[in-house]
C-alpha cells in the first residue's frame, strides 16, 4: 500500500532514488506499526501494572511489607479499580503518548534492523513485492 502510495507522488519524489524509497516505506510502516502496538496494548499494561502495584499505597508506615497488602487482586477488581479511579475507559490509556515516544522508537527500530538484515541477505524488502 505504501509502495502505490509513492508509486503515485513519482513526480513529487523524483529527487529521491528508488533504493531510497524503500527505507523511506520501510521506516515509514516500521513507525505505524509501531504506533499501532502501543495503543492496542496500553490498556494490558495498564491493568499488569495495576495488579502488581497491589496494594502498595496502602502497606504500612514502618517499611515492613504486609502480607495482605502484597497479595494480587483479581482481574476483574483491577478492571474496576483502573475504571473507577482513572476516569473510565480513557483511563486505560494513561501514558500512551510517553509509551509511544518509548518503546514506539524501540519498535520502530526493531523492524527497520530486521528488514536491513533481511536486504543483506538477499531477500526482498518487506511489502516490496
Amino acid at each position: 500500500m505504501l509502495y502505490a502510495l509513492f508509486d503515485s507522488k513519482k513526480d513529487l519524489m523524483s529527487t529521491i532514488k528508488a533504493n531510497d524509497i524503500k527505507w523511506i516505506v520501510s521506516v515509514t510502516a516500521a513507525f505505524v506499526a509501531s504506533i499501532f502496538a502501543c495503543i492496542f496494548s496500553q490498556p494490558g499494561d495498564m491493568i499488569l501494572t495495576e495488579t502488581y502495584k497491589g496494594g502498595s499505597s496502602s502497606s504500612s508506615s514502618s517499611g515492613h511489607d504486609d502480607p495482605a497488602a502484597s497479595k494480587q487482586r483479581p482481574f476483574w477488581g483491577v478492571v474496576q479499580n483502573i475504571y473507577d479511579t482513572k476516569g473510565g475507559i480513557p483511563g486505560f490509556f494513561t501514558g500512551t503518548g510517553a509509551r509511544i515516544l518509548h518503546v514506539g522508537m524501540i519498535i520502530t527500530s526493531q523492524l527497520v534492523i530486521y528488514d536491513i538484515v533481511k536486504q543483506l541477505l538477499g531477500l526482498p524488502a518487506t511489502g516490496s513485492h
